[in-house]
């Protein structure tokens, strides 16, 4: 009988220490192939859904601050939330907040982790708590 507890231990703690990584494994996370639904943020302006973004470098590096700016007419929210997502790795999802500084216009500092791949897209959602547009980031070591 102790044998049989001893073993029904034994496999509930295989099964949690590799429940993660199998359920992982399994679910089917969307595909992001395409950049074409994705407002390219750099220093030129890019439009999507009449509202006009700007990144003060064409490329981001780790570790260094990046200025966005976000002018969204008619927006009265106080800050708008940028979440964003590795394309080509997971690296989490680092979230910042672009606070309002003038009527629709938002600014934000945005600082990138550091990466083990030389480049890298991040696909991002930025949000006002309503509305949701796609920009994205190519950052370079």
């Amino acid at each position: 009988m102790k044998v049989l507890k001893i073993a029904g231990i034994a496999v509930a703690l295989i099964a949690g220490f590799y429940a993660p990584t199998l359920i992982k494994h399994f679910s089917s996370p969307p595909e992001l192939t395409s950049l074409d639904e994705y407002c390219l943020l750099s220093t030129q302006t890019c439009v999507q859904d009449d509202v006009s973004m700007t990144l003060s470098v064409d490329t981001a590096q780790p570790l260094i601050p990046a200025k966005i700016e976000v002018n969204w007419t008619d927006n009265g929210a106080d800050q708008l939330v940028l979440s964003l997502v590795g394309r080509e790795m997971d690296m989490g999802k680092p979230t910042f907040i672009l606070k309002r500084v003038s009527s629709g216009k938002f600014v934000g500092d945005i600082t990138l982790p550091v990466c083990t791949h030389g480049s890298m897209t991040w696909l991002g959602e930025l949000s006002d708590g309503t509305n949701t547009l796609n920009p994205a980031i190519k950052m370079q070591r």
